[in-house]
């Protein structure tokens, strides 16, 4: 149980308030105050007023945002009491993850087993979306298309077993998908960051090679990446270029991951056969995005990986996160375990050493 008065700021979020106000109801049963920030909007993400927000700020002990409003090194230097930052969902490209390392603040988030299950499922339901393209057969059977005759030119379906499926990120989602795909017969390739090293325990059907080999060897590429905030996107018109011909695009991580000026050109040129996308740089997705006007993309708005079986658990998770920075310990889902030591100094600083406590190894 977390101590009374303990204080917690709560983002608002248009697509999320259910779930927020359910944390709101746990943490006002712990005794904890409950800040709110100010009403998001679909749009650009949220930058917030932080000379303006000073007074509310300066009692935060965990901070809630999610994945559309931004927190960065200002705000975070606002809180001065600040243990922790915590997002209900998976998302953390809003928040500058680095620098709340630097200043030994923990991140936690939503990792859930619901969620990484849902994101890798629903990318193998994508990639076979776009190789097999079942709104077709729908349009024939409305009478919208008519029947194709027994000519390859009029096929439009391919399979998935033979082919080669890179894997842009080798994180927990990046192995999920793998390891799905291990049945459909499919090499995969896989890289990770920059100078990421190649991991021991790589499964037998995946090779770890740099990016542009994943991306002139795979006939479908699919992101599983996070770009830092203000970094380049991971696929730009130079990687466009690099794909095989007719390769295809699958994006479930994040729309900063995409250049979608430089995708749509690769798109409309017959570079690419085609994308699908769950995720875009501006949310929910512009009405003048030329995006709209291609028939080789298929378009979800951030929704294909939102299962009653993940949406279940939010509310919970989140609440475990602030009851364990509360109570001076890890968050069950810590973006930044790396950031430990320094986050125990930093709660030496502002509550003694019986705060601090413990470090996880000792727990």
């Amino acid at each position: 149980m977390a101590a009374p008065l303990s204080t917690v700021f709560l983002a608002h979020d248009y697509m999320l308030s259910e779930v927020l106000d359910q944390i709101a109801a746990g943490l006002a049963e712990r005794r904890v105050r409950v800040v709110r920030g100010p009403v998001t909007a679909p749009g650009p993400k949220l930058v917030y007023d932080v000379p303006g927000m000073r007074a509310q700020l300066r009692d935060v002990e965990v901070a809630v945002f999610s994945s559309r409003s931004v927190c960065g090194p200002e705000l975070m230097d606002a809180m001065p009491r600040l243990r922790g930052i915590v997002n209900p969902t998976v998302g953390l490209e809003t928040v500058d993850v680095a620098a709340a390392t630097q200043r030994g603040i923990l991140v936690g988030h939503a990792a859930t087993l619901q969620n990484r299950t849902a994101l890798s499922e629903a990318t193998v339901m994508l990639i076979l979306m776009q190789l097999y393209q079942p709104d077709r057969a729908r349009e024939v059977m409305d009478g919208r298309r008519p029947r194709p005759r027994a000519l390859l030119a009029e096929r439009w379906a391919r399979i998935l077993s033979g082919r080669t499926v890179g894997l842009v990120g080798f994180g927990r989602i990046g192995r999920e998908v793998a390891r799905r795909l291990a049945g459909f017969s499919v090499r995969v390739l896989a890289c990770g960051r920059p100078g990421a090293p190649r991991p021991d325990d790589l499964p037998d059907h995946v090779a770890f090679v740099a990016l542009d080999e994943l991306l002139a060897g795979s006939d479908i590429v699919s992101l599983h990446v996070t770009p830092a905030p203000g970094a380049r996107p991971v696929m730009g018109a130079r990687e466009f270029a690099l794909m095989k011909p007719g390769a295809r695009l699958i994006n479930t991580a994040r729309g900063q991951a995409v250049d979608e000026r430089a995708l749509c050109e690769a798109l409309a040129s017959g570079r690419l056969g085609g994308a699908a996308l769950d995720t875009f740089e501006v949310e929910p997705l512009p009405a003048d995005s030329p995006l709209w006007t291609l028939d080789n993309v298929y378009l979800t708005p951030h929704l294909v990986a939102q299962t009653y079986d993940g949406l279940s658990v939010l509310p919970g998770t989140a609440l475990e996160n602030i009851d364990r920075l509360l109570r001076g310990e890890l968050p069950l889902y810590c973006k930044n375990p790396e950031a430990e030591p320094a986050w125990r100094r930093r709660l030496h600083a502002m509550e003694g050493p019986a705060m601090a406590g413990p470090s996880v190894e000792e727990r």
